[in-house]
């Protein structure tokens, strides 16, 4: 699902019986990036699992680089080109939806530019799973070669929705469908906002429902990721979203624990932040009450000290001699308490929260 940024350089359907609501409409409301995208998740079952999140365009802003295309990239300084690309797809999430590991061909086919992608959600896990994606679009083109390339349109609301072959199929016969890997059967397309999902019960999910971050767990969670005094100085880039229960009782399911089980958590996340030097991985888990979380700080914080990988390296010892900074927050309404520890990274490691995540090698929050 994911590439380093080196490989890149190497039918109608009927919605009329669901409740439709606009999912494209500017991000509003206060918070940060994370957040505010976080207002356009529906709450239902697809989203109350896993949420990936991650903004390349951030990561360009906070190492005072910008570029609109690989030739771009290349004319960079050396150094710049290698703090880039040891980031992204390591420490900042790109998803398959982007395109950007075959940017010239999705541009061509799709008439969406990668690059043009400032930050992108992934929500929900394969098949069941669609992306939301923000940055500055053509959209009038991009409908019109979505047009050319054989999809069609229903109108539900104030959402088009643009439609090619069936639910989670990969028509062997369409070069649309061929690239995308099927990801693209379903999508809603602004100036700002493309909402892709390769069926029709995952662009319902996307676009339909109550917000998740109304749920305080969630907005917690989010709130202290992104928040200005977690690491003073930097900026969230990237994050995983886990709700407590399916992290612990399905993804985790078979994953021993090193000791006690923790104190069950309401939602958790993992968190990359950073500014123009420094690095910093951030924990998070919300908890109904004090006690609790001061528990699972204690527990955890001790885990992560002597760690030794699972599945990613076995027996390696993944944190030894990173420096562990706890604590416990309250939040700002609901009576919850959040617990993060944060995590400097050495300026040299091959160490990928993301790899961790998807290798399940995350025993220490069982």
């Amino acid at each position: 699902m994911l590439k380093r940024w080196m490989m890149v350089i190497a039918l109608v359907f009927v919605l009329g019986m669901v409740g439709l609501g606009s999912p494209t409409q500017a991000l509003q409301g206060q918070g940060g990036a994370l957040e505010q995208m976080l207002g356009q998740v529906p709450d239902n079952a697809v989203s109350r699992t896993l949420i990936w999140y991650g903004s390349a365009g951030d990561l360009e802003r906070i190492l005072g680089v910008q570029f609109n295309n690989l030739q771009d990239f290349q004319k960079l300084p050396p150094q710049q080109q290698a703090a880039y690309s040891l980031d992204l797809g390591n420490q900042v999430y790109t998803s398959s939806f982007s395109g950007l590991d075959n940017w010239a061909n999705w541009q061509k086919t799709f008439a969406i530019d990668p690059f043009a992608i400032d930050r992108e959600l992934t929500v929900g896990t394969k098949p069941n799973w669609y992306a939301i994606l923000s940055g500055k679009f053509a959209a009038d083109t991009i409908t019109q070669a979505l047009q050319q390339l054989g999809y069609k349109t229903a109108q539900v609301g104030q959402a088009t929705v643009y439609s090619l072959g069936g639910d989670n199929t990969v028509d062997q016969n369409s070069v649309a469908a061929k690239l995308s890997g099927g990801q693209y059967n379903r999508l809603v397309v602004t100036d700002s906002v493309i909402v892709a999902a390769p069926s029709t019960a995952m662009i319902q999910a996307a676009t339909s429902g109550k917000a998740l971050v109304s749920d305080a767990a969630y907005a917690a969670l989010v709130r202290v990721l992104e928040g200005a005094n977690t690491v003073p100085n930097t900026q969230l880039l990237s994050a995983a979203l886990f709700n407590g229960q399916f992290l612990t009782d399905r993804l985790l399911n078979n994953v021993p624990a090193p000791g006690q089980p923790l104190p069950r958590y309401q939602t958790a996340g993992l968190g990359f932040r950073r500014d123009a030097n420094n690095r910093y991985w951030v924990i998070a888990l919300v908890y109904a009450n004090a006690n609790d979380a001061n528990q699972a700080q204690a527990e955890l914080t001790q885990r992560l000290a002597g760690y030794a990988s699972l599945t990613w390296q076995p027996g390696r010892k993944l944190f030894e001699g990173w420096k562990l900074t706890p604590k416990v927050t309250p939040a700002a309404n609901g009576g919850l308490q959040v617990v993060t520890v944060s995590m400097q990274l050495p300026a040299q490691t091959d160490m990928s929260w993301i790899e961790l995540v998807l290798d399940r090698d995350l025993g220490f929050l069982k």
